[in-house]
């Protein structure tokens, strides 16, 4: 199995730049080795944005599950603008494009499989202790450990292109951690041992595919469910801030089959809300 692109590809896309793998080849060949078929995974030491860089690419005609993983970024992006800071060493950013016969509205539950994709990836490798968090999140023993920022782009064929972002926070320095307002967390255990990136990667991807297939088929509604069991909010009081600043709050006890957060007010009555420009804050964060 060949996780490196092919040689044609530089040919088809020239303004890709060029590889620079920085993760143990063998690591992601063993993670990989149970797809049925392999994705693009494409490394490079230095740009602004992988998912930027996806979305430039993508008319040019992506091949399926192409992942672009970054060392480091310059201009890493968030949810609302904000930027994603990385560490070169600490932490592992890249993005994955696919493919859906899906509307947009149908799509808004894509980065809620993405979240529950890595949460399962990361139980599987041992590290129990991750909870999601709507929309996007994903937290360990109460501070952010990775984040997800899905991007998406009509195509000439009428389907949906997805720029699917990830961050993770692997090993973190002090001095990373303390330049945020937000505490976040990493993957090390109580001897500061972390699984290596390459590691990481390959059981991301091996775990997010056949989700994604599943997806792409299903739509999110079988995946509500086991979502809501691993939230970090679930029956807690939680409050909404919407982009014009008002606030609804509310007891968190669903999800919509779209993937909208269902509250549940003082009064009794359900509302739903979707992600969009929602911030959510409980009493964790």
């Amino acid at each position: 199995m060949n996780v490196r692109p092919t040689s044609l590809l530089p040919a088809l896309f020239p303004t890709i730049v060029p590889p620079e793998p920085f993760l143990d080849e063998a690591d992601l060949q063993r993670e990989l080795g149970t797809l049925p078929a392999a994705p693009v995974v494409w490394q490079v030491r230095s740009l602004d944005s992988t998912n930027r860089c996806l979305l430039e690419w993508a008319p040019q005609g992506l091949p399926r599950y192409f992942c672009l993983a970054a060392r480091q970024q310059t201009a890493g992006r968030g949810r609302q603008g904000r930027a994603w800071i990385s560490d070169p060493e600490g932490s592992l950013t890249f993005s994955l494009w696919s493919v859906f016969d899906r509307s947009l509205q149908e799509l808004s539950g894509l980065p809620l499989v993405v979240s529950l994709g890595v949460l399962e990836a990361l139980h599987s490798l041992g590290i129990t202790t991750v909870g999601v968090k709507w929309p996007n999140d994903l937290w360990r023993e109460g501070r952010k450990v990775a984040g997800v920022l899905v991007e998406t782009t009509r195509l000439s064929s009428g389907q949906v292109g997805a720029v699917i972002g990830i961050g993770l926070n692997v090993a973190l320095p002090p001095a990373v951690q303390e330049a945020f307002s937000l505490s976040l967390n990493d993957l090390r255990d109580e001897a500061g041992q972390a699984p290596a990136r390459g590691t990481v990667l390959g059981r991301l991807l091996n775990t997010l595919i056949p989700l994604l297939e599943s997806f792409a088929q299903s739509g999110f509604s079988p995946f509500a469910e086991t979502w809501m069991t691993h939230c970090v909010h679930r029956n807690r009081p939680v409050t909404l801030r919407h982009p014009d600043q008002t606030l609804s709050q509310g007891e968190c006890i669903g999800l919509s089959p779209l993937g909208g957060l269902i509250l549940r007010n003082p009064a009794g009555d359900s509302q739903t809300y979707h992600g969009g420009e929602l911030s959510l804050r409980w009493e964790g964060t």
